[in-house]
């Protein structure tokens, strides 16, 4: 999965930790309730959990 970080979070410290957490995601689906993406779209392929489906 590729992941692209808005440029005034690129090569930060705070970058660089949303990077590992967000590479550390098993696309489980439990994070639909409270994605911000998912409840404005409705659309879980643009959920962070879609996005590998």
């Amino acid at each position: 999965m590729q992941t692209t970080l808005a440029d005034f979070l690129r090569n930060t410290p705070e970058g660089e930790e949303a990077k590992s957490i967000v590479g550390k995601c098993v696309h489980c689906g439990f994070c639909t309730a409270t994605c911000p993406t998912y409840q404005l779209l409705g659309d879980e392929l643009d959920a962070r959990a879609g996005a590998s489906t």
